[in-house]
Parts: structure tokens; C-alpha cells; sequence
């Protein structure tokens, strides 16, 4: 039975991160090459994911969606720091797999990507996403302010919450540090 605790039903149901990136619509694969082609190892302690890749029974399986921005800037770390750890990965677009996006919703809401770690019995060890918690701070302040949908303020409290993720995501790669770091400190603890 699928459930926010196990997956094990989806498993190997996904498809390749390459075939995802294939499958991309050619506006939305030149954002993420534009933001995959900004990571470089330089910037991260590649050392510090070396004793992940000591343990075989960790996979991680991403919802995704080729037309969400969060996916455009946060799928080139996350996919170097399974492939540095040596985790299997796939990919489950989001629209095809109601199922499993209803278990891990963000605040209520179906937000991608989204980071599923599991053991091979689909035990879920953690979850991450859609976006490193720094930059999802002004999402989750807009939240907190439980508009309702008549509320005159509601679309410029929304509008306000985007534009303080956009300024935290930055005209460049910095904030992949934190998608890595975040990353990697939650697999160092399994």
C-alpha cells in the first residue's frame, strides 16, 4: 500500500533522469540546462558524500514536472549529488503519478521536485523539496497568513512570496550550495 512511510509500489516504475531531461519541452530543457550548466563541484564538499557511497540500499525517486522553475534550478544538484553518492535515481512526472505527489505534499500543496530517499523495501528514510528551506521562507510566511481565496490582498501577498524566492534563488548558481548541503547533511544521517 502506497503511503507517505512506503513506496515500495512505485518503485522501479519511474523513468531515468536522462529520459525526463529528454522528454523536456525544448523551452523548459533550456532553463535547466541554463541552471544544470551553473553547478560545478568546486563550490561543494564532494568529499563529504564519499561514505554514501558505501551503502547499497538507499534509492531516491523525484517527482517532477518539466515546466516548474523549482525543478529548472534544483534537479542539476540534486541529480549530481545522487550521482556523486552513487544512488540509484528515477524520475516520476508529477502528472502521472497522482498517487505517490498526494502522499508528499508541500503545505497542502503539490510542489516539485520532491526528493523521496527510500531503503530497497521503499521505507521512506526522508523527503526534500521543493526548494532549499531558505528560499522557501517567504512561501512558507505567505502560508502562514491563511488568506482566504476572496481576500482582496491574497494575489499580492502571493506575488510578494514569489518575488522574495526569486531574489533568494539570485541571478546565479550560489544557492546550489544549499540544495547540496541540505542534501547531503539529511543522507549523512542515514
Amino acid at each position: 500500500m502506497l503511503s507517505s512511510t512506503n513506496i515500495h509500489s512505485k518503485l522501479g516504475k519511474g523513468i531515468t533522469p536522462e529520459s525526463f531531461i529528454e522528454k523536456m519541452r525544448p523551452k523548459y530543457k533550456e532553463t535547466l540546462d541554463r541552471y544544470y550548466n551553473l553547478f560545478t563541484w568546486e563550490a561543494h564538499n564532494r568529499e563529504a558524500i564519499a561514505p554514501l557511497k558505501q551503502k547499497e540500499d538507499i534509492q531516491c525517486s523525484i517527482l517532477a514536472g518539466d515546466w516548474c522553475g523549482d525543478v529548472h534550478r534544483n534537479l542539476g544538484p540534486i541529480l549530481e549529488v545522487m550521482k556523486e553518492a552513487e544512488i540509484p535515481t528515477e524520475i516520476f512526472i508529477m502528472e502521472e503519478h497522482d498517487d505517490l505527489m498526494e502522499q508528499f505534499l508541500t503545505m497542502g500543496g503539490r510542489s516539485v521536485p520532491k526528493v523521496i530517499l527510500t531503503n530497497k523495501e521503499g521505507d521512506v528514510l526522508f523527503s526534500w523539496g521543493p526548494r532549499p528551506a531558505y528560499i522557501q521562507e517567504p512561501m512558507i510566511a505567505f502560508k502562514q497568513l491563511n488568506l482566504d481565496a476572496d481576500n482582496p490582498v491574497l494575489d499580492e501577498e502571493r506575488q510578494k512570496a514569489y518575488e522574495g524566492i526569486f531574489a533568494r534563488y539570485g541571478k546565479n548558481g550560489d544557492y546550489q550550495k544549499l540544495v547540496v548541503y541540505e542534501l547531503t547533511n539529511q543522507l549523512l544521517q542515514l
